[in-house]
């Protein structure tokens, strides 16, 4: 019995989704920060090769839903960009996005899933 208990402490402590805790099991997956069920990601970029265009937006945003997914969260709908910072080496901006995510642990949806070719206009 006292192996029982281990497995289900460890399933729990791996999956805190599963044990009532979503957000828990977000921010555990999210390396660069989370709000709530939002993940987190922040690019950091050349502040001189940074123009502000659909299309470098568009590739962060694929990317964010990409980590997403390989963290085990499964993104809900569109991606938004949070905003930029200049970094103290006055060179480099750090760019921030999220997403609403369900832990895929207990994601009853996953079809609802969006990917990174959702992002991009490539599902249609």
């Amino acid at each position: 019995m006292a192996a029982a208990k281990k497995t289900t402490s460890a399933r729990a402590k791996q999956h805190p989704a599963k044990a009532g805790q979503p957000e828990a099991e977000v921010t555990e997956r999210s390396a660069d920060g989370s709000d709530g069920m939002r993940f987190v990601k922040e690019f950091v970029v050349l502040a001189a090769r940074w123009n502000d265009e659909d299309y470098q937006h568009e590739a962060n945003r694929a990317g964010t839903v990409n980590e997403a997914i390989q963290r085990g969260l499964h993104p809900r709908g569109k991606v938004s960009f949070d905003g930029q910072e200049m970094q103290p080496d006055g060179l480099s901006l750090l760019l921030r996005y999220s997403v609403e995510t369900v832990p895929a642990s207990v994601d009853h949806h996953p079809e609802d899933t969006t990917t990174p070719r959702t992002v991009t206009g490539g599902e249609g």
